[in-house]
């Protein structure tokens, strides 16, 4: 058997250990195995097509390939020490089975075009994946929203309570997030959908290889546009980085909002036992720990998109080994992801929300203050004015120990208004029905609309 490497004629020995030790990819590419042996079924495809192939050797080759993913899938193929990566290995495997026919099978093909033709089938079925969770997520969401259309609680700017809303309302707000990480993964993967193979190294080949040919067998839109694009950038994996990090941000602050939400002090909501961990010390805890996981793991998916990008800024343009980087940072994101996901989506689809403690915090006054400027400009006050009337009123009632439920009528008239009907929440919220607010109505309709979305795709 020869256990040089592919490239190894221009060589009269093989890399050093450390080298060879530095460039090996085996390790985290070999998950692009079933993807490989696709891409080769396609080149052989083509290589036939361009009579570079009988009828009978591409049968013989493609049976090699699938014989060799096979074994891969089942854990009995060998590796050896020289192979580089997922790509000579399996070219290896096959040669080993056919010999000299196997050697056909690189003709017109570079492992530059090969591992980016991998990569990008690989993302496209994890992305798809992923964007499923992402919409049962949503779903789960939608479900809990529906359930309280109808239930307040005090919504918050800067972590303080600052106006009456829903929780439907909230639910939702979580939910849109999701719907617009479904259109950003649908429109990458219009863009990522075109083939590198047949690019070659760089410059395409002399054999009449259809490059069209390889796209459709692999069922990309199309090949690609230029050889060298094709071949030397890495826009896609930087997109899949960035759509990533974008959801992985959603699922981390709605870990956030679980993790307050369910803190004792706060009492708005418990997650079910299911969710939580105890301590290994004291016995009384129940943990968030499924939220704070959401929420701590944003940071690894989201730093994907600076080291790969990172990477590249320097690089001119061609193929460089550096490119080795795009794919642990793209494996990385969809494995943490596929985990955060279907965990949140339990947490929310379990999790008891505790309405009396929620209504409970809507005693603080502070939440109407909005209502009693509004109120004033509908008088005919201007805005500015009005806040600063109501501003001094709520300082003055402070500064004397009161509340302004203990206004009596004269002093509202005072202020001029009737103004203690104004500190009701169900009263709050119902005045802001219009679309895209807080009001029960609105909150049914906005789940509507969001079913509407998860179904296109599903």
């Amino acid at each position: 058997m020869n256990d040089r490497p592919l490239w190894a004629g221009r060589f009269s020995a093989g890399p050093a250990p450390e080298a060879h030790a530095l460039g090996r990819s085996l390790g985290f590419d070999v998950r692009l195995a079933p993807y490989d042996v696709l891409a080769g079924r396609a080149h052989v495809a083509t290589l036939r097509a361009a009579g570079l192939l009988s009828a009978e050797e591409a049968t013989l080759l493609r049976g090699a390939l699938e014989e060799v993913g096979r074994e891969i899938a089942e854990g009995t193929f060998s590796f050896a020490p020289a192979d580089e990566d997922v790509h000579s290995a399996i070219e290896r495997g096959v040669t080993e089975r056919l010999g000299d026919l196997g050697a056909k099978l690189h003709a017109g093909r570079s492992r530059n075009d090969l591992v980016a033709t991998d990569v990008r089938l690989w993302m496209l079925d994890a992305a798809a994946r992923i964007d499923g969770s992402a919409a049962r997520l949503a779903g789960a969401l939608v479900a809990r929203a529906r359930e309280h259309a109808a239930t307040l609680m005090p919504g918050t700017t800067h972590g303080r309570n600052a106006q009456p809303i829903t929780l439907g309302h909230h639910l939702l707000a979580h939910a849109w997030g999701l719907v617009r990480d479904r259109g950003r993964r649908a429109q990458w993967a219009t863009r990522t959908s075109a083939s590198p193979l047949g690019a070659g190294a760089l410059a395409t080949s002399t054999l009449g290889l259809d490059p069209q040919l390889a796209a459709g067998e692999l069922g990309f839109d199309r090949p690609f546009e230029n050889s060298i694009d094709a071949v030397a950038d890495r826009d896609t994996v930087l997109e899949f980085l960035a759509w990533t990090g974008i959801l992985s941000v959603h699922t981390a602050r709605l870990g956030a909002d679980l993790v307050r939400w369910t803190d004792p002090a706060l009492g708005w909501a418990s997650l079910d036992e299911s969710f939580a961990t105890g301590s290994s010390m004291m016995p009384q805890k129940r943990n968030p720990d499924a939220a704070e996981l959401a929420r701590g793991k944003a940071a690894r998916v989201a730093s994907g998109f600076g080291r790969l990008a990172a990477v590249m800024a320097p690089l001119p343009l061609g193929y460089h080994r550096d490119l080795q980087e795009d794919k642990e940072p793209a494996f990385d994101a969809a494995d943490t992801l596929e985990l955060v996901l279907p965990a949140l989506t339990g947490a929310v689809a379990t999790i008891r929300f505790h309405h009396h403690a929620m209504l409970a915090a809507l005693d603080d006054e502070g939440l109407y203050a909005t209502d009693l400027a509004e109120a004033l400009v509908r008088a005919g006050v201007p805005f500015r004015e009005a806040h600063r009337r109501t501003g001094e009123l709520l300082r003055r009632v402070e500064e004397e120990g009161r509340s302004l439920r203990d206004l009596d009528d004269a002093e509202w008239e005072v202020f001029g208004l009737a103004g203690g009907a104004l500190l009701d929440p169900d009263r709050a919220v119902a005045a802001r029905s219009g679309s895209g607010g807080p009001a029960t109505a609105s909150v049914l309709e906005q789940a509507a609309a969001i079913e509407r979305a998860l179904a296109v795709g599903a």
